[in-house]
């Protein structure tokens, strides 16, 4: 028995620093890791889960695309198979390809049905048959899904609006709290599709961001911001790494709870 778990010792290890790494990038941290990944693809070019940190790294989005596709292609059954899916479905509605966005996450939730963010799937998947007009499609899904997933709420997906997301924020209506009363703007947009791009951008490397409707001049604009910050220079320090990351200008915003 010891023997055994010796042997199994260092491949837990790896899981973890693979795991670890992930986590990592999620939350935006990715200073000095480069070295440790590279040495990893290096080690273990044909595992799903250093395969998975190659594509979410790649930086040119047609080459991560390809390297997600090869891990579904190789590792149907991991997990990272599920997460590559959702990661080409992202890709793909960031670049304004919705009708390609919309198949391709259309299939995600009967093919994985116990991935744990099914619900940001199918949102997703939403705004991407709204985005083109393809209310007949969408009501179609959701009907399947909504008897496949009793315990999601379907009351914000109104296709007679195309106006998702910004139905949803409203009743999120999201603030700054107490201690962290400052907020990164990124963007202000009157049409809902570009907010919702840069929206994903930016969670993409790890941010916690929402799209918030404001009025300026008396026109109604929906800005994207992200959430919060103890002080000024914090959230002034985090919007360079955005703005070097994603080429956005940037502002920070008081927005102290009422």
């Amino acid at each position: 028995m010891i023997k055994i778990a010796l042997f199994f010792l260092p491949f837990l290890i790896f899981c973890q620093n693979v795991d670890m790494y992930l986590s990592l990038i999620y939350e935006g941290k990715t200073s000095g890791l480069d070295v440790r990944i590279k040495e990893l693809i290096s080690k273990y070019p044909n595992d799903p889960g250093v395969m998975f940190l190659k594509a979410i790294t790649n930086v040119e989005g047609n080459k991560a695309v390809n390297d997600y596709n090869d891990i579904i292609k190789k590792f149907p059954s991991s997990k990272y198979a599920i997460e590559s899916s959702v990661k080409i479905g992202e890709f793909l509605y960031s670049k304004g390809l919705y009708s390609q966005a919309a198949k391709q996450l259309r299939l995600i939730p009967r093919a994985y049905p116990r991935y744990p963010e099914i619900e940001k799937v199918v949102n997703l998947m939403s705004s991407s048959f709204l985005a083109t007009g393809e209310d007949d499609s969408l009501k179609y899904y959701l009907g399947i899904y909504q008897s496949m997933f009793p315990n999601l709420s379907f009351e914000n997906y109104n296709t007679e609006e195309n106006n998702l997301a910004v139905k949803n924020n409203k009743n999120l209506n999201p603030k700054a709290s107490p201690s962290k009363p400052y907020i990164i703007q990124i963007g202000a947009f009157s049409n809902i599709q570009n907010a919702n791009r840069m929206k994903l951008q930016a969670k993409q490397i790890g941010y916690d961001v929402k799209i918030m409707s404001v009025k300026t001049n008396g026109r109604n604009y929906n800005a994207v911001r992200i959430f919060s910050y103890k002080s000024k220079s914090e959230a002034e320090k985090v919007g360079k790494i955005i703005k070097n990351k994603l080429g956005v200008d940037y502002r920070v915003l008081y927005r102290p709870l009422n």
